[in-house]
């Protein structure tokens, strides 16, 4: 049974819609004792194509103001029962990722971790490179895809977890690279 792991909502079990593909126990707890180090004030955590939203629940059980964004409509009826169960208060935004990224940008929207699972089925590095582009985590925060291990991207901190990997990319340097 997938639960949260950590925070204010401990052990809250979530219920995982048919389309999901949640994060496995031991990415979870590695990327948030990270996050825990790195970010001691927290700030605004985005999961984008959150499913379950095993990872964005945790972030707002952790601390973070999160938004979560989904377009299946089973698994928005999950993240707004999950959140109510574990008595989190999240942002839930019902459409597609393409969609909510321009629409982020157009209102100047500001994010301390902006984080990605898409479907394995899609073009990760592209849909990657979409959120990059439109530079919406703030300085001094990070961009973060999951992907399988067999997929190398061209920049970023590699982290390996079994068949899953996550690379975090620094918002300065994506900001460098424009310059």
């Amino acid at each position: 049974m997938l639960r949260i792991l950590g925070g204010t909502a401990k052990g809250v079990a979530l219920k995982v819609p048919e389309s999901a593909r949640p994060s496995p126990v031991r990415l979870r707890k590695a990327l948030f004792d990270y996050l825990r180090f790195r970010y001691p004030r927290r700030g605004s955590f985005l999961d984008l194509y959150a499913g379950s939203g095993a990872i964005g629940l945790e972030a707002a059980s952790e601390g973070f103001t999160t938004t979560l964004v989904e377009k299946d409509r089973q698994a928005i009826q999950y993240l707004r029962e999950n959140a109510s169960k574990a008595r989190l208060k999240v942002r839930i935004e019902g459409v597609a990722v393409e969609r909510y990224l321009l629409d982020a940008k157009r209102q100047g929207l500001r994010f301390t971790v902006a984080f990605m699972a898409p479907p394995y089925p899609h073009d990760l590095l592209q849909d990657f490179e979409r959120l990059l582009e439109v530079r919406i985590v703030e300085p001094d925060g990070l961009y973060i895809l999951q992907h399988p291990t067999n997929l190398t991207l061209p920049m970023g901190d590699r982290r390996e977890y079994g068949f899953n990997t996550i690379t975090l990319v620094e918002a300065n340097a994506v900001a460098d690279e424009t310059k």
